[in-house]
């Protein structure tokens, strides 16, 4: 070798030129394993707490196991960004390689762990029994652009219990809704239906739906007619909103959204429900209202964002009997004082 041959002849340089080797080749040494510093086994979501590697990976699973997605690894990224968890798109790409996730690998789908609607059709025999959610695009003339309008509905008095409008929809704001609505210790048997947006099948929404002991349900591909209750409400919506007006801004939609689903819950009556009101079924329901009185409603800014959220928690259903009810709602001084203080008419509500 011509570096060995002049050793004593010539400056290493000028050997490692005639041999045309660099410096960096000639002086670096094997190492056992791969080179460099060795890859993360855990990331850092936006809540503090970290993943491993096995928890990301049923997340990317639960990505891409949504019918009709083929993402590659930058808008895996981005889902995961959206997920909670602060990862980069190189590490992803790690991982997708080395569990044969990226595109033109087989996917095993992650849709065998949902479970799925066994009936079509919901019989709710009390309120709160069942609750539907869907997501709504709104289109905002003024700004060229679609807002988001995620609803959640009760079967039994077709009440909307609580809404979200924002420009996108993401977990954690399906996470609110269900809290402010559900709460964490209630004691009611309730089931939530929902179609397979990649909001409901988050892994955090999935967990706190578990942890609360709610039955979670997921309808079927392209099958709408499985959530047909919030799938009527927002044909009712557009109907009556949202073809008839067109919103300047994203607080113009806002205020009428929020004008409409007063309206909805407090004035307009539903044939379904023997053409009440659906606050009306609810206070009849809960109070024994007789159906000629006035419904007690919440002020337009109350449901801004849900329906009354304390009226929905910590509930003790005795489901013993044909007329089942709520003895928390009876004996609260706090829902009392609620129900004596929406007296007001509705006239006088809007001349507010």
């Amino acid at each position: 070798m011509v570096i060995e041959m002049f050793e004593n002849q010539a400056p290493i340089r000028k050997r490692l030129s005639w041999a045309g080797l660099s410096a960096s080749s000639f002086y670096s040494k094997p190492q056992n394993g791969r080179a460099g510093r060795k890859p993360s086994e855990t990331t850092l979501k936006t809540d503090g707490s970290v993943a491993t590697n096995h928890q990301v990976v049923e997340e990317i699973k639960s990505v891409l196991g949504i019918e009709f997605l083929c993402y590659g690894y930058r808008p895996v990224t981005d889902e995961l960004f959206d997920r909670g968890y602060l990862i980069n798109h190189k590490k992803v790409y790690r991982i997708m390689r080395d569990n044969k996730l990226l595109c033109g690998k087989v996917i095993s789908s992650h849709a065998g762990k949902r479970q799925f609607v066994r009936f079509r059709k919901i019989s709710a025999q009390y309120p709160l029994e069942y609750l539907c959610m869907d997501i709504k695009y709104i289109y905002i003339e003024g700004q060229k652009k679609y807002a988001y309008l995620l609803s959640l509905i009760d079967v039994y008095t077709r009440r909307i219990m609580g809404y979200v409008f924002k420009p996108s929809i993401k977990q954690h704001d399906v996470l609110w809704l269900l809290r402010h609505v559900i709460g964490q210790n209630q004691e009611v048997a309730i089931t939530i239906r929902n179609d397979n947006g990649s909001q409901f099948i988050a892994q955090s929404v999935r967990e706190y739906l578990k942890e609360i002991k709610v039955n979670h349900e997921f309808t079927h591909i392209s099958t709408p007619e499985e959530n047909a209750y919030i799938e009527a409400f927002h044909s009712i919506l557009e109907r009556e909103l949202t073809s008839r007006y067109e919103f300047d801004s994203f607080f113009h939609a806002e205020m009428k959204i929020a004008q409409y689903m007063f309206t909805y819950n407090n004035i307009r009556k539903h044939g379904a429900i023997g053409l009440k009101t659906p606050q009306q079924a609810w206070n009849e329901y809960f109070c024994s209202f007789p159906t000629d009185r006035q419904p007690s409603a919440v002020e337009p800014e109350g449901l801004s964002r849900l329906a009354d959220p304390k009226s929905a928690t910590k509930f003790n259903l005795d489901k013993s009997g044909g007329s089942a009810i709520f003895d928390y709602l009876l004996a609260n001084e706090n829902i009392r004082n609620l129900i004596r203080k929406n007296s007001q008419t509705v006239s006088q509500i809007y001349s507010n």
